[in-house]
């Protein structure tokens, strides 16, 4: 029997009113632990990036953190840190100017201060993630060569 116990509402979940309802201390009592400490860090940081909307921050904070929780929920998710998480932004930002702004790698060797191989291969290993994340459309990774 692998049916569920109870009919799954969460797409008739209505993130405004969840979120109207956030400052009730019965509902901030039940956001402890993780979740609250993510409402947190996403106030602060939103603080500083955002000083001239500083009335929209805590509501702003929260809908982050319930569109995260909405997606991911029940899934187990490794979150990098430290050097790991610099160096995959890094990484990112430079594959995102290669690729849509067109920077060439002599200038990302300048900006980044980085040789030149390290850049190569940054892009080569970026360029291959987007790659796994595209879809097929020309019927390569079909094993019979058919296109659908």
């Amino acid at each position: 029997m692998n049916e569920q116990l109870f009919e799954d509402d969460s797409d008739r979940l209505d993130p405004a009113k969840v979120l109207a309802h956030m400052e009730d201390p019965a509902v901030m009592h039940r956001w402890e632990g993780t979740l609250k400490e993510m409402c947190e860090i996403a106030e602060a940081e939103l603080r500083i990036r955002l000083p001239n909307q500083l009335d929209l921050v805590p509501e702003l904070a929260r809908s982050v953190v319930f569109a995260i929780c909405d997606t991911m929920g029940g899934s187990v998710i490794y979150l990098p840190r430290g050097d790991a998480l610099k160096k995959a932004m890094r990484d990112a930002a430079i594959f995102r100017e290669w690729r849509e702004h067109n920077v060439q790698p002599p200038e990302l060797v300048r900006k980044y201060r980085l040789a030149s191989p390290t850049i190569y291969d940054i892009i080569a290993r970026q360029r291959a993630l987007h790659r796994r994340n595209e879809p097929d459309l020309f019927g390569f990774d079909d094993p019979t060569g058919s296109v659908h």
